[in-house]
């Protein structure tokens, strides 16, 4: 498994074991891992083949091309009002919740199964992730040239660094030197940058639940790799862990996966059952990345909670076409 002894000794030098536990890392928790492992391979997979996508303009795109395609189907969209208690959605055949483990507890708690509570309540949450958003001069003077080709960055060492530094987050410790991620989107999508303008932002691996402003911490991080990034910097403003879950109450402390991927949770999220979808409240779905295969591979926890809704709820067994409409 890579990351072991074993692993490391198929390789022949440096580089190779620091790329692939740089992916490895996504997972967010101690490293080696089979959670870990996983997500080296499927990101790793993605990146030799079509490389890691960055929308032009901006991942509100996504979000605005969903709205469009289910306008076009007949969808219509409510925005602006929390939901508080389920009985607000009284009459509906079938809701599909994309809210953390609290979210489910908070709308329906009261009506859930007592022994169904007390698992949700058992399950547990990785490090956060602590953001800086930068606005930069010009683009960052990498003392490696050939990192600026790329859109998506890694910080982290070598390989034994970056599974010390994990796995000293994932215990509760604080990093002097923890995992750093950046994107700097102008890279492939120059549309977003404008002349002495140019957006760039990151996040460090932290403690779940840690209150640190992350600005000069991950700035110090960036210039260990890019001297001088920070005589570059017009503008930054930090959110820390604990501000993460402020801003989205989804992300427990900071934890952007919604649920530690432990052996058991990548297995069972949020609890063990053979639909982890289905609530054991009728027509009531979970659909969010508390479910399987959990963070990382988007809209898939989705899709299959539909399937699931589908099934349960209107009796449809076969996948209607995703297509957009012409």
């Amino acid at each position: 498994m890579h990351g072991t002894r074993l692993g490391a000794a198929r390789f022949a030098g440096e580089a190779a074991p620091a790329l692939l536990t740089g992916v490895a890392a996504h997972a967010v928790g101690e490293l080696p891992s089979l959670a870990g492992g996983a997500v080296a391979a499927l990101l790793g997979h993605l990146a030799h083949g079509l490389g890691w996508p960055l929308p032009r303009g901006g991942s509100a795109r996504i979000a605005e091309a969903m709205v469009d395609d289910i306008t076009a189907h007949g969808g219509t969209f409510h925005t602006g009002r929390a939901i508080g208690d389920l009985r607000e959605l009284d009459g509906y055949r079938a809701v599909l919740l994309d809210t953390g483990v609290p979210g489910l507890l908070d709308i329906a708690g009261r009506a859930l199964p007592d022994r169904y509570a007390r698992a949700l309540r058992r399950f547990r949450y990785g490090p956060a992730a602590a953001k800086a958003d930068f606005l930069v001069s010009e683009p960052i003077p990498w003392a490696d040239p050939a990192v600026g080709r790329a859109g998506t960055v890694h910080l982290g060492g070598t390989h034994a660094e970056l599974v010390r530094e994990e796995n000293r987050t994932a215990r509760g410790v604080r990093s002097r030197a923890p995992f750093v991620l950046l994107v700097d989107p102008a890279v492939t999508d120059p549309g977003r940058a404008r002349p002495g303008r140019r957006p760039v932002w990151a996040y460090a691996h932290m403690p779940n639940g840690d209150d640190t402003d992350p600005v000069e911490l991950i700035r110090s991080r960036i210039e260990t790799y890019a001297p001088g990034f920070g005589d570059t910097v017009l503008a930054a403003r930090g959110m820390s862990g604990r501000d993460l879950e402020r801003y989205d109450p989804n992300d427990v402390g900071g934890d952007i996966g919604s649920g530690a991927m432990t052996i058991r949770q990548s297995l069972a999220r949020p609890v063990p059952r053979l639909d982890p979808y289905r609530t054991p409240l009728p027509g009531l779905f979970l659909c969010s990345s508390a479910t399987p295969p959990g963070p990382g591979v988007h809209g898939m926890c989705g899709y299959l909670a539909a399937l699931s809704a589908l099934r349960h709820r209107f009796g449809i067994r076969k996948a209607p076409p995703l297509a957009p409409v012409a």
